[in-house]
């Protein structure tokens, strides 16, 4: 019955156009011979949607118009968009993530723990052994070379790792000084004396006293070249460039 009923109501579509068709033009006809004063007074009665359907006829077709939707026939395929879509003026552009390296200095990282220079002098204290060693072959080299370019390379060298390893010791024999003033005091303090602090004055002036002292072991010429070198310094310190005039 209901097939039936369908194909009925299937067949009788055209001829109730027509009918809604010729029911719309009568309607037209008897509106054109009306002003507009009273056209406009028929739709305020009526309702603008009901004086548009009678006028133009129902939008039923457009709104039982669904959207095409674009499916796949295999997953793996790409997804068919409609040519009808503008396609946006922005579009996101895939680009590959690059992890920024990050770079580590164990001065200033709270990861490689705290810096301790005695301990370090203590573990990097073979450099030294090695340093001896470069002196002991540049001097041998130094006899034995006859070229002057290379003469004159080989004593700026020596010279460098000489002046390192003299600094080396020098740091050596303070940290040593430090520790004996410290269990020094340390061992005042424990018999209720109260320890002697030398100011800064005084601690320098030890400090020449036993440079000097080195210096003699060395030999007399080792003395005036630290003294023509102090000379120098201090030369440089007192001449100053005049102010510039503003």
């Amino acid at each position: 019955m209901s097939s039936s009923d369908d194909d009925g109501s299937e067949e009788n579509d055209p001829i109730r156009e027509e009918m809604d068709d010729g029911e719309r033009t009568a309607i037209r006809a008897e509106l054109s011979t009306l002003s507009f004063e009273e056209l406009q007074k028929l739709k305020e009665k009526i309702g603008a949607k009901v004086y548009k359907e009678a006028l133009f006829g129902s939008n039923k077709k457009e709104k039982d118009e669904k959207p095409k939707v674009f499916k796949r026939e295999n997953k793996n395929r790409p997804r068919e968009m409609s040519s009808k879509k503008p396609v946006s003026m922005i579009r996101e552009v895939p680009t590959k993530i690059v992890h920024k390296k990050e770079v580590r200095d164990p001065r200033f990282d709270s990861l490689c723990g705290e810096f301790d220079k005695k301990q370090f002098s203590q573990d990097y204290s073979f450099l030294s052994d090695l340093r001896l060693n470069d002196i002991k072959s540049i001097r041998a080299e130094l006899k034995q070379t006859d070229d002057p370019e290379r003469e004159i390379k080989l004593r700026r060298l020596l010279q460098r790792l000489t002046e390192q390893h003299r600094a080396t010791k020098r740091g050596k024999m303070e940290i040593e000084k430090k520790k004996l003033e410290k269990d020094f005091v340390e061992k005042e303090f424990k018999e209720g004396k109260q320890p002697y602090f030398k100011n800064k004055t005084e601690q320098k002036v030890e400090a020449l006293v036993k440079q000097y002292e080195e210096l003699k072991k060395e030999g007399a010429g080792r003395v005036q070249r630290h003294l023509k070198r102090r000379q120098q310094k201090v030369k440089k310190k007192t001449i100053r460039p005049p102010a510039s005039v503003s």
